[in-house]
């Protein structure tokens, strides 16, 4: 019995091979049936090109619809880890990449952070907290009048960027950010975040909590901040929502809706606050039970 080009039986040939046996290198010289035949090697996956600075697919970069704000307060994003690998629906990037004057920062327990430690403990710097306090009612906090009285000193605002969930475990682990002033913010129009439905009324995408902040902040002689910078601030956030509205609408896509679209955020019924509840700003939850 004759081999193949490889010095195998014809039987044993691990050569590709078509439906007639035919072995690829000898050609019809092999024309024998063949009893194993190695399946075509498949191509290498192919990876989608990624934009190193939005950290979104190529394909649908933000980086077009940011523009960069300079800001007199300092923006600090304590980031949860699973929220820093999120790519198709966190705006706390978004918010970063936004504002000159911000950094994030990664971990759930940052009592230790050198950073975070190096703010606090720094005498030029004004620190607060975009927290709710609550023990079952919301509680009012420092106005943003408050940061008037300092304006001898750098402004710093911290914000939890994560679900409600981890921001809750971020602000139990962290001691250091307990006894911080915790700024509270007028309520206002409801989320725009259609891809996401809020738990309450207030609740904000993060990038929606920073443009409250400097409206209010501009309120009091604190921010320069008008509506142009609002619309600069929120179009890579209102780009993130068409971008998601049209892939769910899009039967070639993953992330098509059977069901229809996402509903607007008129037509959605969300909680109320407690009636007396007053001044108070919420985002990514609900007000936090027994701290």
């Amino acid at each position: 019995m004759g081999g193949c080009a490889w010095g195998l039986p014809r039987t044993l040939c691990r050569e590709r091979a078509d439906r007639f046996g035919e072995c690829a290198l000898l050609g019809s010289r092999a024309a024998l049936p063949v009893i194993y035949a190695m399946p075509p090697i498949p191509a290498p996956p192919m990876f989608r090109a990624e934009c190193l600075r939005c950290r979104r697919p190529a394909s649908v970069c933000l980086c077009e619809h940011i523009t960069v704000l300079h800001t007199r307060t300092r923006f600090v994003f304590l980031t949860h880890p699973k929220e820093a690998r999120k790519i198709k629906n966190g705006s706390g990037r978004l918010a970063h990449l936004s504002l000159s004057q911000s950094e994030v920062l990664v971990g759930v327990d940052f009592t230790d952070d050198p950073r975070v430690n190096d703010l606090l403990s720094d005498p030029s710097t004004s620190c607060r907290l975009l927290y709710p306090r609550s023990d079952g009612a919301m509680v009012e906090g420092p106005s943003p009048a408050s940061f008037v009285d300092d304006l001898g000193r750098i402004p710093v605002l911290f914000l939890l960027d994560a679900t409600w969930p981890f921001a809750k475990k971020i602000m139990r682990l962290s001691t250091n950010l307990h006894d911080l002033p915790r700024l509270s913010l007028s309520v206002g129009q409801p989320s725009e975040f259609v891809i996401k439905h809020q738990p309450h009324v207030a609740c904000l995408a993060t990038i929606e909590a920073v443009d409250r902040t400097l409206w209010d902040l501009a309120g009091v002689g604190a921010e320069q901040y008008g509506h142009g910078e609002s619309r600069r601030l929120l179009a890579p956030f209102h780009a993130m929502n068409r971008l998601a509205l049209q892939a769910a609408s899009d039967p070639r896509r993953a992330s098509y809706r059977r069901s229809g679209s996402y509903k607007a955020p008129e037509d959605r019924v969300p909680r109320q606050f407690p009636a007396g509840a007053g001044r108070s700003l919420l985002y990514r939850g609900e007000p936090l039970k027994g701290e």
